[in-house]
């Protein structure tokens, strides 16, 4: 039977502080006589025995829970760039399949002389193959898997997207899941808004830029309900749009940006969703 370590340092740290409690116990009790047999000396011998032990086992607990958590997180990594792959690997197939189709229609127009029509099916094939072959490049590897996953089940849906990246992020490995979790809620807040609309307004902008201090981090998506809500309230834990109370994704990125020391602020008008957040440098840096 497999062990729950996380149950078994749980169960080691309260019989730890059980034993803590009982020897500063006797010790208060010692200073009035009250209750003290001739062998309580021995009795604080032994549990401050067992405290120093359970202590030096304490460290070897706390290591090992530190190695396990690094060893998921790089599992959890290595399995995004896994899919990421697939996927990538799957649209190259995709292309390579259909280019014998698209090579015998560039060759009858050839044939026939329209070239006006060759030059405008070369164009539309073109923007197809970069439209599917999107590369995402942050400077964060990991951060790159997350945006191109949401890229691709943005398009699954019918959503249009914008994309501009004019920074490149330094960031830490102590940091990375923080600004994964940003991002992702970020994103998913912003695919949950326009997926229900109808197909023209079904667009999202990405930005990330930088000036001398911060990094920022910009989405843009339509909400036609902007005069209904107050910025402040996109924020608060458990709000929603819907009325369903899931909103507790924007909550979490307000915490976690706060933790960074960043700033989030939130534009309602024109029909338009504008997040914006901003991190300074030198904390996504921080080691």
């Amino acid at each position: 039977m497999r062990i729950n370590i996380y149950k078994t340092a749980i169960l080691f740290f309260i019989i730890q502080s059980l034993l803590i409690v009982l020897l500063l116990n006797n010790n208060y009790m010692d200073r009035f006589s009250f209750l003290q047999s001739f062998r309580s000396a021995w009795a604080d011998s032994v549990f401050g025995l067992l405290i120093l032990l359970f202590n030096l086992v304490a460290i070897v607990v706390a290591r090992y829970l530190y190695i396990t958590g690094e060893e998921a997180e790089r599992l959890k990594n290595a399995s995004l760039k896994h899919a990421h792959m697939v996927e990538q690997h799957r649209i190259y197939r995709q292309h390579h399949h259909d280019l014998k189709n698209h090579l015998t229609v560039i060759m009858g127009l050839l044939n026939l002389e329209k070239y006006n029509n060759l030059k405008d099916y070369l164009e539309s094939y073109l923007h197809t193959v970069d439209d599917a072959l999107l590369k995402v490049h942050t400077g964060v590897g990991e951060v790159d898997i997350l945006i191109s996953s949401k890229i691709e089940i943005v398009r699954s849906k019918g959503i249009r997207i914008g994309f501009n990246i004019a920074a490149r992020i330094e960031c830490s490995k102590k940091n990375i899941l923080n600004l994964v979790i940003i991002m992702a809620n970020v994103l998913d807040n912003a695919i949950e808004a326009v997926q229900d609309l109808d197909q023209p307004l079904r667009k999202i902008s990405i930005s990330i830029e930088q000036d001398q201090l911060d990094y920022i981090f910009i989405v843009i998506n339509p909400l036609l309900s902007t005069g209904l809500f107050t910025p402040e309230q996109f924020l608060l834990e458990g709000f929603s749009t819907k009325h369903d109370g899931r909103g507790q994704g924007l909550f979490i990125v307000k915490g976690l940006i706060e933790r960074l020391e960043g700033s989030v602020y939130i534009e309602t008008r024109n029909d338009q969703f504008k997040i914006t957040i901003e991190i300074p440098k030198h904390k996504l840096q921080e080691e």
